[in-house]
């Protein structure tokens, strides 16, 4: 078995038992988990199959993207720091271990999709797998050239989405694919506009944890550094808004606008988190940080801003002692 998956399969083991070591925090870890998926269940089983399928596809996609994010980031830390670098080095190992931990993500996401709604499940494995292409090509691909030091330094795929020229052609593409679906149903039409926007800021809000770490020792505050990474953002979204409300109404831009915030907001959580944490437990923190939110503004919208203002706070509050701390 490649050694690889070997070593980051018993890590996670072992902090998985450490993390739920009495009976009485696994009981409700399953409760919880159970009851997310009766909760999944339920709400797809009201909503029509061209809503439903929409949904599928959405989350299908980031699941992907995530997991392909995770994967890249786990090899990088193998190749330079990890126990096993020659392993990591090896190309057809790298691709055995990449192969191995997204097959293990694709049959959770089966066994999710067969509990929620099985006949969805033509959509979510497709979903999972351009989740995890989008990733590879979002996620710091170099071009060849660099190897023998012909191309600039820095030219990624993540460097470019920063760019103020990133966000205007991602808000070009989503107009382009919001022509030929006006034909949609309304609520389909919506789903798309929603899903598409929420794929596309997602492309231009990656981030680096390393250069944010490096940018808060070398003295730049929390708002230079969410400058440097939301560029592309923002000129998607001044770009975006008004063409979905001239191409589709006030709503579709409604829900773009939604969307973009949303991605801003996660944005700015990553980059407060990353200046104070290590890679590994800042994106456990986000992910609980955004669950929280996300259950906050289901079920308690008022309180959203509020939860969301005193996070930020505490983050910034935190950063800004890290500022100019070389140790």
């Amino acid at each position: 078995m490649n050694r690889l998956f070997r070593q980051d399969r018993l890590i996670a083991s072992n902090t998985i038992r450490a993390t739920f070591a009495g009976w009485h925090d696994r009981a409700i870890a399953a409760f919880m988990v159970l009851a997310a998926l009766a909760v999944a269940h339920a709400w797809f089983a009201d909503r029509p199959w061209r809503i439903a399928a929409w949904t599928a596809l959405g989350v299908g996609t980031l699941i992907g993207t995530g997991a392909g994010r995770l994967v890249g980031g786990r090899l990088a830390f193998h190749a330079f720091d990890g126990l096993l670098a020659a392993d990591a080095l090896h190309p057809q190992t790298r691709r055995r271990y990449m192969t191995a931990w997204h097959g293990v993500g694709l049959t959770l996401l089966a066994v999710t999709t067969l509990v929620v709604r099985p006949s969805l499940l033509v959509f979510s494995v497709p979903a999972y797998l351009t989740g995890v292409l989008i990733a590879g090509l979002t996620g710091g691909v170099r071009m060849r050239k660099r190897i023998v030091g012909m191309a600039r330094p820095g030219w990624t795929l993540r460097a470019w989405s920063h760019r103020l020229i990133a966000g205007v052609a991602a808000a070009t593409v989503l107009l382009l694919l919001l022509l030929p679906a006006r034909t949609l149903g309304t609520n389909a039409l919506m789903a798309v506009v929603g899903i598409a926007s929420v794929l596309l800021t997602l492309t231009l809000t990656s981030i680096d944890d390393a250069i944010v770490r490096f940018m808060t020792v070398a003295g730049h505050g929390s708002r230079r550094i969410f400058v440097h990474h939301g560029k592309g953002i923002a000129t998607f979204l001044a770009v975006s808004v008004p063409g979905c409300w001239i191409i589709l109404g006030p709503v579709a831009a409604g829900i773009d606008a939604a969307a973009c915030v949303a991605m801003l907001l996660l944005l700015t959580l990553r980059v407060l988190v990353y200046r104070l944490h290590t890679k590994r437990f800042a994106d456990f923190l986000v992910s609980t940080l955004t669950g929280l939110l996300m259950l906050v503004a289901y079920s308690m919208p008022v309180a959203l801003p509020v939860l969301a203002l005193a996070m930020l706070w505490q983050l910034q509050r935190r950063g800004r002692t890290k500022t100019w701390l070389l140790a």
